[in-house]
């Protein structure tokens, strides 16, 4: 999926805030937003570089899990790709159904 696919689906699906656009963790299912994580830890600081790629639980204690997409092992189904560099693992948003395949 390209980038500009991408940032469509989630205006579609949240509208044009991207601080409120919700990802699913793909292995624990926590859900998590921009908005819901500095709720929660308003000392984090700014989560853009991570909240569609890493689990909540990398940041806050008793949330979620400690998985990260930058790992050795590929349990998403979801890469961007932007203007020709390498895709990018996302997880899902929280609002699409989950799929057992890797979608481009």
């Amino acid at each position: 999926m390209s980038f500009a696919e991408w940032q469509a689906l989630g205006k579609k699906l949240y509208g044009d805030d991207p601080r409120k656009w919700e990802f699913r963790c793909v292995r624990c299912g926590n859900v998590q937003s921009h908005a819901s994580v500095t709720a929660r830890n308003p000392q984090i600081g700014h989560v853009w570089r991570w909240i569609s790629y890493a689990c909540e639980g990398r940041h806050t204690d008793g949330v979620g899990c400690d998985w990260s997409l930058g790992g050795l092992f590929r349990i998403h189904t979801r890469e961007v790709v932007d203007d020709g560099q390498e895709p990018a693992p996302v997880f899902l948003f929280a609002a699409e159904p989950m799929s057992d395949k890797l979608t481009g």
